[in-house]
């Protein structure tokens, strides 16, 4: 499954996740994947800096109840690393 982010997605910012740990905000771009395991690559900003491209890959302790960003990306992640 590959999910690009609607006008309307981005507008609620459910495209957005911010990693606290890390001091990371992600704006994704595209969300792909299936059953526990996903990739999310967008924009991250890190300490001010703004990188492009950059992926994160996860898994969630439970697939989503559907196979929506909102639902992938509001459901608690079991690990997560930085792929680029």
């Amino acid at each position: 499954m590959r999910l690009t982010f609607t006008e309307q997605d981005i507008a609620n910012e459910i495209h957005k996740i911010y990693i606290e740990e890390d001091d990371l905000l992600l704006e994704g771009q595209v969300l792909e994947g299936e059953g526990k395991l996903y990739k999310l690559t967008g924009i991250a900003t890190i300490e001010g800096e703004r990188y492009h491209d950059f992926e994160i890959e996860f898994a969630l302790l439970e697939e989503p109840e559907e196979m929506s960003a909102e639902a992938i990306l509001s459901a608690e992640w079991d690990w997560y690393d930085y792929v680029c």
